[in-house]
């Protein structure tokens, strides 16, 4: 199993190199990219020493949640089940929850 910072890149890396997407969604994947980014230098600079195991546990699962939404949304556009359409409007959610979690985190 890839590390939960590893799975959102190489997602938002695709996302950012299909051509079947929009340029709305390669911009969204590089707001994708900073948040994550943002998010791991959070838990590993100040997150760890900020708060209990549990309350950083808890946080990071849900962080954990969007990044399995990132990767289902993916699957289901990259097989044809999810138009793109359809896609960018759930990448679009999903990058805005990760804005919302590290502004969550940070605080």
């Amino acid at each position: 199993m890839a590390a939960r910072n590893s799975e959102a890149l190489e997602v938002f890396l695709k996302v950012a190199a299909d051509s079947r997407l929009s340029w709305r969604a390669v911009q969204l994947a590089g707001r994708g990219i900073s948040a994550d980014a943002a998010g791991v230098v959070w838990a590993i600079s100040k997150g760890k020493h900020l708060l209990s195991g549990e309350e950083l546990s808890d946080l990071l699962m849900e962080q954990g949640d969007l990044v399995d939404s990132l990767s289902e949304g993916w699957r289901s556009f990259d097989t044809g089940e999810l138009a793109s359409a359809d896609f960018e409007d759930q990448l679009e959610a999903i990058v805005a929850g990760l804005e919302a979690w590290i502004l969550r985190a940070s605080r």
